[in-house]
């Protein structure tokens, strides 16, 4: 057979596969080829499927240095952007988003007494805002207090009294009296409620922790975790403003971005991919899979609809196109030119 003959051969095959590996029958062949690909895939050992020290080399590319802010912060800025835009408008209620079973699961949860951190109540109640506004609160109260039974302001007491003496001419001495007396209480009482509200919020701390478990505590809890899944969202989010939802964007693009690229958690990622392939290198994909409670059987018509576009895509891309060439000029090349 004439070397001219193999090079018609050569084009005819290569010119085959690139129409039949885009065509319908293709795409049928596809799905046709799906439930036995996934029975194999389960089958194989997972020690078959990947290599630790590869995964791991691929994961540190795409997740940290260049990749990173190059690839996945302007991702993560596009998913959440509108996001938090259609947060902002959702009207729907908080409620919505569970299914109904998971209200008790929250009612439950907010009734644990431990659900509260204990440094977090004292951080917020012990702050020196929380004392300011404390003082402000005690000491109106005790201006209002003073003026209905303190008998040098009160109405009935020292101020009749004026009313009646002034004729005698003693009524200006004694509200001289009177005003020295409310000049000199008032930084007493401020004095006073510096040390008092803080001893105040410190006890306000220690009852919150302490009485934690009891049912009026609980309850409240339970009222709070109802409260806001009756809350619409949009609600919710009012007090966030534009400029306040750029804010929260970027602080979220932020923190993944640095969690990214912190060395520590690189780590630990590595030793759990690791452990896990060390585990589980000899065990059927299926098994390591029912092992953590993963069982099921994909809908293969959704799965080839899905994964079908991508695949003729890559078909017929020209990088896949000259490999297939390729491909087929080697197997002709190799070929004894005495072949009949």
């Amino acid at each position: 057979m004439s070397r001219a003959l193999w090079d018609q051969l050569k084009a005819k095959q290569s010119a085959f596969l690139r129409t039949r590996l885009v065509s319908e029958q293709a795409a049928r062949d596809f799905r046709t080829s799906l439930p036995a690909g996934w029975a194999a895939l389960l089958a194989t050992p997972l020690g078959d499927l990947t290599d630790p020290a590869a995964l791991n080399r691929a994961l540190d590319a795409a997740l940290q240095g260049p990749s990173a802010s190059r690839a996945i912060r302007p991702a993560a800025t596009a998913i959440l952007s509108p996001l938090i835009e259609a947060a902002r408008k959702e009207p729907s209620r908080a409620g919505e988003f569970l299914p109904t079973e998971a209200h008790a699961k929250l009612r439950r949860l907010a009734a644990r007494p431990k659900i509260l951190s204990e440094k977090l109540v004292r951080q917020v109640l012990e702050s020196e805002a929380m004392d300011e506004v404390m003082t402000d609160i005690l000491s109106s109260m005790l201006r209002d207090f003073s003026h209905r039974v303190n008998p040098l302001v009160a109405e009935w007491g020292l101020p009749s009294l004026l009313k009646r003496i002034s004729l005698f001419g003693l009524g200006k001495g004694l509200e001289a009296v009177r005003a020295e007396f409310e000049r000199r209480l008032d930084p007493e009482i401020f004095s006073f409620l510096r040390s008092s509200s803080r001893k105040a919020l410190r006890e306000t701390s220690d009852a919150l922790v302490q009485r934690a478990a009891q049912p009026k505590h609980v309850a409240l809890r339970q009222h709070l975790a109802t409260w806001l899944l009756e809350q619409r969202i949009a609600e919710l989010l009012d007090a966030l403003d534009d400029e306040g939802a750029a804010l929260a964007q970027e602080l979220l693009v932020d923190a993944l971005n640095h969690g990214l690229s912190r060395k520590d958690l690189a780590e630990r990622r590595r030793a759990a991919i690791l452990a896990f392939y060390i585990e589980h290198r000899t065990h059927p994909v299926g098994d390591v899979l029912a092992r953590h409670g993963i069982t099921f059987e994909p809908d293969f018509d959704a799965l080839a609809g899905a994964l079908w576009p991508l695949v003729r895509a890559a078909c017929e891309s020209a990088p896949v196109q000259a490999w297939l060439e390729t491909i087929v000029a080697e197997f002709f090349d190799g070929l004894p030119d005495d072949l009949t």
